[in-house]
């Protein structure tokens, strides 16, 4: 799906879950599953249509509400799971236990087009530092770890205590992994080498005394909230600030936080056309990133 059917969507849960569904990974990995497979031949108009009526979705996320970034992915994933005709959802989160402790969770148990299938899928959001490290704006987290959990989870369906569904001892595994990668602006017109992906979503990010970067001298600007970080933003005018503004608001974050500049288009709606993080003067702090680093070197 390219930028333009995705500007077509409307419906901002519409909008991320088809993003979900068709954007590029941010790193290369044998078990990516082809979006084609997940969208199916009628995956577009499906979208289209959903996205003219989306109280379904929207009912379906407000039975299930959720406030981590992860957990709405996953959300809006299971509800196209269930609606999509070529996919048969047969269990989501679906827990493995040994010797009385979790060792394990399935995200999703499909069977596609009939065939059974392990998917792992995560969404996940990464600042590259001056050491070369891809780490997340809460230093909790960094991109070589995820990737390594992600190859972990994919051998569940090997493990002597997953008890499966019929027909999915020893199935086809696949991960289906979206998100952002954020430079400093000055490294980010430089390629990404592998294992990165090339045609990864990229952003940039500054500290609040940094000069922003800026497309357009016309442009305006949002904060965007957690649940809001997926697709790029489509807004109305009241929802944005002038960069003045944010600008002056950004002296107040006590955490990174993400922000898109957008510009006008022909029906009157702002549309992003970049994103970064705009982080405190102190970021990253040593006492979070040491201990972070730490277990990169162990890894």
């Amino acid at each position: 799906m390219t930028a333009a059917t995705l500007a077509a969507l409307h419906t901002p849960a519409v909008r991320d879950l088809a993003w979900l569904l068709s954007s590029a990974s941010p790193w290369q990995d044998s078990a990516d599953i082809d979006p084609a497979r997940l969208l199916g031949a009628q995956g577009w108009p499906q979208l289209l249509a959903l996205d003219a009526t989306p109280q379904p979705l929207l009912a379906y996320l407000a039975a299930h509400p959720v406030r981590r970034l992860g957990f709405y992915a996953e959300r809006l994933l299971a509800f196209w799971f269930g609606i999509a005709p070529h996919i048969e959802l047969v269990a989501a989160n679906l827990p493995v236990r040994a010797d009385g402790r979790t060792v394990g969770e399935f995200d999703f148990l499909l069977r596609v087009d009939g065939a059974p299938l392990h998917l792992e899928a995560a969404s996940k959001f990464y600042l590259q530092l001056e050491e070369g490290a891809w780490v997340g704006a809460s230093l909790r987290d960094a991109l070589l770890l995820k990737a390594g959990k992600t190859r972990q989870q994919l051998q569940l369906s090997r493990h002597p205590a997953a008890c499966l569904p019929d027909g999915f001892a020893g199935c086809e595994v696949a991960a289906r992994t979206s998100g952002w990668l954020f430079s400093p602006p000055s490294v980010l017109a430089t390629s990404l080498a592998a294992p990165l992906n090339a045609a990864a979503n990229r952003g940039w990010w500054i500290t609040c005394d940094d000069d922003w970067p800026q497309q357009a001298a016309d442009s305006r600007w949002c904060q965007l909230p957690r649940l809001r970080w997926l697709a790029p933003a489509l807004l109305d005018r009241e929802d944005t600030l002038s960069l003045a503004e944010l600008q002056l608001a950004s002296r107040q974050f006590a955490a990174p936080q993400l922000v898109a500049e957008l510009q006008v288009r022909g029906d009157g709606r702002w549309q992003e056309v970049a994103r970064g993080f705009v982080t405190p003067r102190d970021w990253p702090q040593p006492a979070l990133l040491l201990p972070l680093l730490a277990r990169l070197e162990a890894a």
